[in-house]
């Protein structure tokens, strides 16, 4: 309401199992009269709407340069006072920083710091680590409609898309595919497969199938994600 928004979408992970312990819509809908609701309504967002990360990316980026040993929490990059220019592009802060260390460019969000540790990287390396954070993937909740969102071949990434990407824009992801991610920086480094039911229960009581944590990939160490 204070945004103006026409859509949002909020979704809640235990990062220890991937156990989605809530998701939610809105515009909302009503699932006893469905059809009386636009198409929009019907959609589950957190896990159908692909969407311009923007700086939520920073954290990944600067979890795969720690992880690789590229930089560690206190390397230094000058910042060049809110203004940078890669090629016919000029990258800008939204506030002019000079030295900024790489805890201060993910806590201060600046894209110039961001442009240099990626650039430290490199477009192979970087797109290595996004693809084990799950992006550009499903991640197969187990639910209609999930979209893989997008991820470039970094085959096609120039130095423009290379600092744009490691900012979060010139990428699409879902909210599920975020959670999941930043669930294994907080779970230790685990990429956990993320589910909605817990277990199913015949009319006798007997569990006929029960979901149980399953790790997809370790994505990086317990010190990186400390």
């Amino acid at each position: 309401e204070e945004m103006g928004g026409e859509k949002g979408m909020a979704l809640i992970m235990n990062p220890e199992t991937g156990e989605v312990l809530a998701m939610a819509s809105y515009p909302f809908v009503d699932p006893n009269s469905y059809g009386k609701f636009p198409e929009l309504n019907r959609r589950n967002l957190p896990i159908w709407y692909a969407h311009e990360p923007g700086s939520t990316m920073k954290v990944f980026l600067a979890a795969s340069a720690i992880e690789d040993k590229k930089v560690n929490p206190n390397s230094q990059f000058n910042c060049e006072n809110g203004r940078r220019r890669i090629g016919s592009a000029v990258i800008k802060d939204v506030k002019p920083r000079g030295t900024l260390t790489v805890s201060e460019i993910v806590k201060y969000s600046s894209n110039i710091g961001a442009s240099k540790i990626g650039e430290l990287m490199g477009r192979d390396t970087y797109y290595k680590y996004l693809k084990k954070f799950g992006f550009g993937e499903k991640t197969g909740i187990g639910l209609p409609g999930e979209s893989k969102g997008l991820l470039a071949s970094p085959r096609k990434w120039g130095p423009i898309e290379l600092a744009t990407i490691s900012f979060g824009q010139g990428v699409s992801v879902t909210s599920l595919q975020i959670v999941t991610a930043l669930s294994a920086i907080a779970n230790g480094g685990y990429l956990m497969k993320p589910y909605v039911i817990e277990k199913i229960v015949d009319p006798e009581g007997e569990i006929v199938t029960k979901n149980k944590p399953e790790v997809i990939t370790r994505v990086v160490s317990y010190d990186t994600s400390h």
